[in-house]
């Protein structure tokens, strides 16, 4: 078969593979397994046979080397140029973003690892709170001004009789603890600017999900020197956020 006969034989992507698309669009990278999590598929076969499909199609590439098996990790799928050129003729998709995710394909790992450890963290929360859970992404945020600079990771709110609000941050090992124990200054300063009173609802609290308990540890000794009363701070692991189903997994500072 040649290459015509391959574009002709090409069909039109199907809701499931679209909903890949849009996953990939809102954390930059997946994995299988998180797919699998995030589109409430029971079969983690199912999620691989859609990305294989679009792989073999050009619309996402993929990271995979002898290294991630032995560490146990699953392969890392972004999106390509012909992902993001079908993603432009979607509703709710931003030219900015789109030309931000062009070169992830030359992401260096610990972006990647990042970006995988925001999305574990998002379908955490969405497990745990169910239908109450409003989830957003940086990139679904970019328009929005009444948000603090940097963005949080996630913007996460549950739907209750009282609304709750917070912003969610990934603290990985590898990372000095003052440099979240920065952001969280910049989201009080935020708090005191009034800028977010436009919104008409309370300032947001504060989750950063630890990739290891001794990152956690390193940070709750950071915060507790230098926390300011003026917001709410909690921490976790993500390990446990995913394993217990309980709001007492979050620790405040």
């Amino acid at each position: 078969m040649n290459k015509v006969e391959e574009e002709k034989k090409e069909r039109k992507l199907n809701k499931g593979q679209v909903e890949v698309l849009k996953l990939l669009y809102r954390y930059r990278f997946t994995t299988s397994e998180l797919l699998a999590k995030a589109t409430d598929q029971r079969y983690l076969q199912v999620a691989r046979s859609r990305l294989v499909t679009l792989e073999k199609q050009g619309y996402i590439g993929r990271r995979y080397d002898s290294s991630y098996k032995l560490l146990g990790k699953f392969a890392a799928y972004y999106l390509l140029p012909k992902g993001l050129q079908y993603l432009k003729s979607i509703d709710g998709t931003e030219l900015q973003v789109i030309k931000m995710i062009y070169n992830d394909r030359k992401a260096s790992d610990k972006f990647v690892d990042f970006c995988l450890s925001v999305c574990r963290v998002a379908q955490a929360l969405s497990s745990l709170y169910g239908e109450e859970a409003r989830i957003f992404t940086r990139t679904e945020l970019l328009n929005y001004g009444y948000f603090p600079q940097p963005q949080p990771d996630l913007y996460f709110s549950i739907k209750r009789k009282t609304m709750r609000h917070y912003f969610v941050d990934v603290y990985d090992d590898s990372t000095p603890a003052f440099v979240m124990t920065k952001k969280i200054k910049r989201y009080a300063e935020h708090y005191e600017s009034g800028e977010w009173e436009s919104t008409g609802s309370d300032y947001p609290e504060v989750i950063v999900a630890c990739t290891s308990p001794i990152a956690e540890q390193r940070l709750r000794k950071k915060l507790l020197q230098s926390a300011t009363n003026d917001i709410t701070v909690y921490t976790c692991t993500i390990a446990g956020l995913e394993s217990s189903g309980e709001d007492s997994t979050f620790t405040a500072v």
